[in-house]
């Protein structure tokens, strides 16, 4: 599965789906040809699931990752401005707008 990034959860969740046929090709009850074909399909519709799922969670997670960096950017601005709005000298270098150190 192309857009699957963990496979070991989508087969491990494909295997407890198909755990009954499992068991009942082991007891008798069906063939194993037919828990196999099950099998694949457990694993084709937990893939295609798994896929979803973590392409919704992606994106919900870019969208809250690019809020937190526009936030951080206007702050960064807002602190940017605050600093020159209180600067008595602004064409002075940063070392000479510093407030001197009292020791």
């Amino acid at each position: 599965m192309p857009g699957v990034k963990r496979m070991e959860l989508v087969v491990v969740a494909a295997i407890l789906v198909s755990l009954p046929s499992l068991e009942r090709a082991f007891s008798g009850g069906i063939s194993v040809a037919t828990a196999l074909v099950r099998l694949g399909l457990a694993l084709l519709v937990c893939g295609a699931v798994g896929s979803i799922v973590e392409r919704t969670v992606d994106a919900y997670a870019r969208e809250a990752r690019q809020k937190e960096i526009e936030r951080r950017v206007k702050q960064a601005l807002a602190a940017r401005a605050a600093f020159w709005e209180t600067d008595p000298q602004p064409g002075a270098t940063a070392a000479a707008s510093t407030p001197p150190e009292i020791g």
